[in-house]
C-alpha cells in the first residue's frame, strides 16, 4: 500500500497535535510520580520530544510547512517546555530561576504572535532556537531521569538557556522588522 502524498503533507502537523496532546498526559504522570519521578512521564517527554524534532524535518524534506505548522509548533514546544520545567521545579530538581527565565522568555514569544507580523506568518525557526529547544529538551528529560541536583543536567540545562534567551531577541528582532516594513 502506497501512502498519497498529500497524505504525507499532514504529517508533519499530525505530529505537532501529537505532542500538544502528549502535555497533559506528561503533566499527570509527573505530578503522580512522587518523589522519585515517573520512567512512563520521562518516557512520553521523549516521545513528545522527538515528534518536535521529526515534524521540522519532514516539513522542509516533504516540502509541506503551512501556516498552521508555523503558529502551532512553537506553541506545542513551549508548552512541552514550560509545563516541564515547572513541573521539575516543584519536585525540586531546577531551581526557580530557571523556571523564571524560560517561562518569561517563552510568554514574550507566544504573545509576540499577537503582532501583525506574527498573526501573518507565524514564527520562522531560526537555527539558534533550534539548538536551544533541543538542549533544553534533552536538558529536562537529564532532569527527570537523573538524581536531584546531578550536575550533567544543569550543565545542559544552563546551555541551553542562552540559545533560548538569544533565539528569542532573533525572533523579536524579526518580528518587529516584519512590522516596521509593513509585512
Amino acid at each position: 500500500m502506497t501512502v498519497s502524498r498529500p497524505l504525507l503533507h499532514h504529517l508533519p502537523n499530525a505530529l505537532t497535535v501529537a505532542r500538544l496532546a502528549a502535555v497533559p498526559t506528561f503533566a499527570l504522570l509527573m505530578l503522580h510520580g512522587g518523589s522519585t519521578g515517573s520512567p512512563m512521564a520521562a518516557v512520553v517527554f521523549a516521545f513528545a520530544a522527538v515528534t518536535d524534532l521529526l515534524d521540522g524535518e519532514l516539513s522542509r524534506r516533504l516540502n509541506a510547512q503551512t501556516r498552521f505548522g508555523r503558529v502551532l509548533d512553537p506553541i506545542a514546544d513551549r508548552l512541552l517546555i514550560d509545563v516541564a520545567v515547572v513541573l521539575l521545579w516543584l519536585d525540586g530538581r531546577v531551581p526557580l530561576w530557571l523556571v523564571l527565565i524560560i517561562v518569561a522568555r517563552d510568554l514574550a514569544l507566544l504573545l509576540s504572535l499577537a503582532f501583525h507580523a506574527g498573526r501573518k506568518h507565524g514564527v520562522y525557526v531560526n537555527v539558534v532556537g533550534k539548538a536551544g529547544t533541543l538542549v533544553m529538551l534533552f536538558g529536562l528529560l537529564l532532569a527527570m531521569v537523573t538524581p536531584a541536583g546531578a550536575l550533567a543536567a544543569a550543565v545542559v540545562l544552563w546551555t541551553g538557556v542562552p540559545l533560548l534567551v538569544a533565539a528569542g531577541a532573533l525572533y523579536a528582532y524579526d518580528v518587529l522588522r516584519r512590522r516596521a516594513g509593513g509585512l
